[in-house]
């Protein structure tokens, strides 16, 4: 089963979150403006989720027990942002008196609710409520209360209160991209500047991990901002609502870890780094600057310690934001989900309908078909993938001796000095130290190496650690050798980190000159020259290998809408001044890579846009970002990677025409379809099975600068299946203000089609000087993309000690189609780098060659096979998550995964130490659980320890037990009215939820 081609450490990843016309329309009964159709999908699709029965989102289903569920719960009532969207459709605006009806209605629902849960016996605690981007509550309950909220009056939909994370990772792979310095003047940022325009007046809110408001980077343009994280057991002091600081390393506790299970610190430093790339004023001597240095900038905490969110706490930052008229919302997180359809996404969707430009990060996932997380899934948002910008590289002559060895040559260095030049730091020849090992702290003992040159091989530790090991050591410059086996060996490894402050001078040596040095180096001295350093530049315009992909379900939908740098960006980072009043922030400068820094380029980009044209709407700015993106390499990258491209900033704000395509799209499962349209033409789903096929959409073409003159159009398909074309009625037209076009679909029945089977491809229109790209899509697919749906256990806690009690379980889920290759394996949440691979698989539980679409039950009984081949093993004590992952039928290229219930299997019973002294017994609990809940805090979805410790106790043997409640760490105290020492005894009984049952006597 480990032949399965899909990398399992993504899936250890995914364990760790409306065009409006320009001028006014043509009224013709042909062509609907394009803001219209694209506002009546997301109307509809919201009206929909609020017709019919309640009902619960699937992950919530068959769920039930004591264990406490956070939950998102919507109500019937629309929302501002929806009763916006329906009257801008009829013409009207929606007033200030009438936003207060709305509120005043949605509140009264709200209450009634809240007093009808009460009434029906439903434990719930109190969280955020929201009127704007949605009309519902944040809120806990217990699993067996769950149906119960599906009787309330008003309730329209149940779903999970999902865990989000930012969408960054440090710079570190063996490619990385340019300098930040270049991005503005390769996507034409600079010549807006020179026409005066840098987002002043444009309001954006950065929702994140909040911001270092100390960073020179923000001086002045720093507005405050709002804290939606709330207090917790995770900090030691509480905050202020307007503290939108960073999470400090101050505010950890002694019981939490300095770096969570996924390498998350328990401060955060995202926020800081996106808003910078998006608004950084150029405060420091090396030449950085954010795309839009002069907006207003709001920072929105919606992210705590180790860089989690829950979505009540971003849809909280989401629904102020619009309140509070931001123009721009930028959104650099995701969870996993491809639908179109849950809380984030509809919110993105009405703070769009409310005339707030909404951008999101597509994810990290990696390129390939699906990878796409929320709020990126929006139908009406803008979403973001990465890709790269030129890069500087520098490569040096170096003159190396040792004994009777010398090494001249020029080589290319693999890291640099952030503000300094290579060149200029080295005018004499420094000692060349060889370091044993692989430049591990612990290789530099007994060396003297300050201001020296050291000779270290690859392997062991990453690069980058080896390059500041050799700093703190004291290193002035680092020569990295590669070694046999070593990639590219024995050539250079060709590892290239970029420049940054924490790095000294670093070179890429081969195998072979690397270990001629070190012999000589044995038995005597060596001198390091370094000269004639040079710089080159790489093209750019790639797409970051780790970028998410489209499309989103279930309409098919074309996302991401484009592409902008997100690798290897500098930016600032937070020197948390509260902590540390002498911060020095000279240096707060580091580079990240990811959809997270591709998003604030976009949502800079953005804000450079309604300066121009402050009269747009969210949907306008959106059109104009993607008709005027530049298409990348269509050979390597298609439409669900790329977009429309990667924008392009001064062709976005001074586009001399547009082009809007109307759609339709696929609503859910039903089938039923609703208007849809965007920047993208969306075919959908097109079975040829079923017989021929023929459809029509309709392209608007506007004259923005009234200039008109004449036009052609052409289409260009990459890829396609039987006779399948895409055809434009006019392939040349003059353009008299508005032109429209229709772009047909055709296709011939086809036994054959395979769920790969589509076409993809561009539409062009040009006036000569100037293009426009809208990229299009069908899928011809049999059926519907695969998904694996609620995949659940019947018992969540199982001994499997042959007791009788939770010594067995069944695992159901459904699948929407058949399946290749298949596993359900047990990822171990209590060593994520453990597993015969290293990746946290212990082995799995079940394994076919395929399996056809339905229900399926198949029995838990204990028993999995491990990785590394063994025989049958029992599951051991711990704490796993059900992962499904299977390969696609028919060699198609979606691969098929879903992540299932976390099991505790605990086998012992709980240990028990205490006394009774002066009629109060004080004592504690040692159990499992207590470890595992621990490692879930770290995720930040703990449960309260009482649902599965179950203590009481009993006086002298007989009556009935008392319960008793124990602190989260398993302690316990209380008194024992009239106990008597010395002729009455106390039995403390635990009994854990697997069944195990523990006692004491205590004394």
């Amino acid at each position: 089963m480990k032949n399965l081609s899909f990398s399992k450490s993504f899936l250890v990843f995914l364990t760790i979150v409306l065009i409006l016309a320009l001028f006014p329309a043509i009224h013709t009964e042909a062509a609907p403006t394009k803001s219209q159709l694209d506002m009546q999908a997301a109307i509809a699709e919201q009206l929909k989720m609020r017709e019919g029965a309640p009902r619960l989102h699937p992950d919530l289903q068959k769920i039930s027990g004591n264990k406490t569920v956070g939950v998102i719960v919507h109500f019937t009532e629309k929302p501002v942002g929806l009763e916006r969207g329906i009257r801008s459709l009829q013409g009207k605006a929606v007033t200030a008196a009438q936003t207060d009806t709305i509120e005043a209605q949605v509140g009264k629902q709200q209450a009634a609710a809240k007093t009808a849960m009460n009434q029906q016996g439903i434990a719930f605690t109190e969280g955020q409520s929201y009127s704007t981007v949605l009309n519902g509550i944040a809120t806990t309950v217990k699993a067996s209360d769950l149906p119960k909220l599906l009787k309330i009056k008003g309730v329209a939909f149940v779903e999970p209160d999902r865990q989000f994370r930012t969408l960054a990772a440090p710079s570190n792979s063996n490619t990385v991209t340019p300098s930040f310095v270049k991005s503005q003047a390769f996507l034409g940022v600079e010549k807006l500047w020179q026409e005066g325009l840098q987002g002043q007046g444009v309001k954006v809110a950065v929702l994140d991990t909040g911001i270092d408001p100390n960073h020179p980077e923000f001086k002045g343009i720093y507005k405050g901002g709002k804290n939606f994280v709330p207090f917790s057991p995770h900090y030691t002091v509480k905050r202020a609502p307007d503290d939108a600081s960073e999470t400090r390393p101050s505010e950890r506790p002694p019981s939490l870890p300095k770096v969570d299970a996924f390498g998350f610190p328990f401060e955060t430093f995202h926020g800081t780094h996106v808003a910078g790339t998006l608004a950084a004023i150029g405060a420091n001597r090396f030449g950085f600057k954010g795309v839009a240095p002069k907006v207003d900038l709001y920072a929105y905490r919606v992210f705590g310690a180790y860089s989690t969110a829950s979505m009540s706490w971003i849809l909280a930052g989401m629904e102020e934001a619009v309140k509070q008229d931001m123009d721009i919302i930028n959104l650099s997180f995701g969870a996993i989900t491809t639908s179109e359809a849950d809380a984030a996404a509809f919110a993105v969707n009405n703070a769009m309908l409310s005339g707030t430009v909404t951008v999101s990060a597509m994810g990290n996932a990696g390129q390939f078909r699906g990878s796409i997380g929320s709020p990126a899934t929006s139908r009406l948002g803008i979403s973001v993938g990465n890709s790269t910008i030129p890069e500087e590289r520098h490569t040096a002559t170096v003159n190396l001796k040792a004994g009777n060895i010398t090494v001249a040559k020029t080589v290319n260095m693999i890291a640099a000095v952030t503000g300094t030049s290579p060149g200029k730091q080295f005018p004499n020849a420094l000692e060349l130290v060889a370091v044993p090992g692989a430049g591990n702290k612990t290789d530099y003992k007994n060396l003297a190496v300050k201001g020296k040159a050291v000779l270290v091989s690859v392997g062991s530790i990453e690069i980058i650690d080896k390059i500041k090991i050799a700093k703190e050591m004291g290193a002035a410059a680092i020569l990295v050798h590669n070694i046999r086996n070593g990639f590219n060996a024995p050539g250079p490894s060709g590892t290239y980190l970029n420049d940054g402050f924490e790095f000294i001078p670093a070179f890429d040596l081969s195998q072979t000159d690397g270990e001629a040095l070190r012999r000589q180096l044995l038995n005597g001295k060596g001198s390091a020259k370094f000269s004639n350093i040079k710089l080159t530049l790489t093209k750019g315009d790639e797409i970051d290998a780790t970028s998410s992909s489209g499309p989103s379900t279930p309409n098919f939908d074309l996302k991401p809408d484009l592409v902008a740098p997100g690798t290897s960006i500098m930016s600032a980072i937070p020197m948390y001044k509260a902590d540390n009043p002498k911060a020095d922030y000279s240096k707060a400068y580091v580079r990240f890579t990811g959809t997270s820094m591709a998003s604030p380029h976009v949502a800079g980009v953005a804000a450079l846009i309604l300066q121009a044209h402050p009269d747009w709407t969210p949907f306008d700015v959106k059109v104009a970002l993607m008709n005027t993106a530049k298409l990348l390499d269509t050979n390597k990258y298609d439409v669900f990677a790329q977009g429309a491209g990667r924008v392009q900033a001064y062709d976005a704000v001074h586009p001399p025409f547009l082009a809007y395509s109307i759609d339709k799209a696929v609503l859910n499962a039903t089938g039923a379809l609703v208007d849809n349209k965007k920047g993208s033409v969306t075919f959908g789903m097109q079975p040829l099975s079923q017989g021929n096929i023929s459809v029509t959409k309709k392209v608007i073409v506007k004259d923005i600068l009234r200039k008109g003159g004449a036009y052609k159009v052409s289409v260009e398909t990459k890829k396609s299946f039987g006779n399948a074309k895409v055809t434009v009625d006019k392939t040349a037209f003059t353009l008299k203000g508005e032109q429209v076009l229709n772009v047909k679909l055709t296709a011939s029945k086809n036994a054959e089609a395979a769920e790969d089977s589509e076409i993809l491809g561009y539409i062009h229109i040009s006036n000569g000087s100037k293009r426009a790209t809208l990229p299009f899509a069908a899928s011809f697919s049999p059926t519907k993309t695969v998904e694996v749906q609620n995949l659940q256990v019947t018992e969540t806690d199982l001994s499997f000690n042959g007791d009788g009690k939770n010594d067995s379980a069944n695992i159901t889920y459904r699948l929407t189609g058949g399946v290749g290759k298949n596993a359900i394996e047990l990822w171990d949440l209590m060593n994520p780098g453990g597993g015969a691979f290293g990746d946290g698989y212990i082995g799995f539980v079940h394994a076919s060659e395929s399996m056809k679409a339905g229900v399926h039950k198949m029995p838990l009984l204990g028993l999995y096979r491990p990785w590394s081949g063994e025989p049958a093993k029992r599951i051991p004590d711990g704490m796993y998550q059900l992962h499904f992952m299977a390969e696609p039928a028919d060699g198609a290229s979606t691969y098929v995964f879903s992540l299932g219930s976390i099991i505790f299997v605990k086998s012992t019973p709980p240990k028990i130490s205490g006394s009774v002294t002066a009629g109060r017994a004080i004592g504690k609990v040692a159990d499992p659980y207590l470890a595992y809940n621990t490692e879930l805090l770290k995720l930040g979805e703990p449960f309260d320890i009482n649902s599965k410790l179950h203590a009481s106790y009993i006086l002298n043997g007989r009556g009935k037990s008392v319960p008793v409640e124990l602190d989260q760490n398993g302690a316990f105290a209380f008194d024992v009215p009239g106990f008597r020492e010395g002729v009455d005894t106390l039995t403390f009984i635990v009994v854990d939820e697997a069944a195990n049952r523990g006692k004491a006597l205590l004394k």
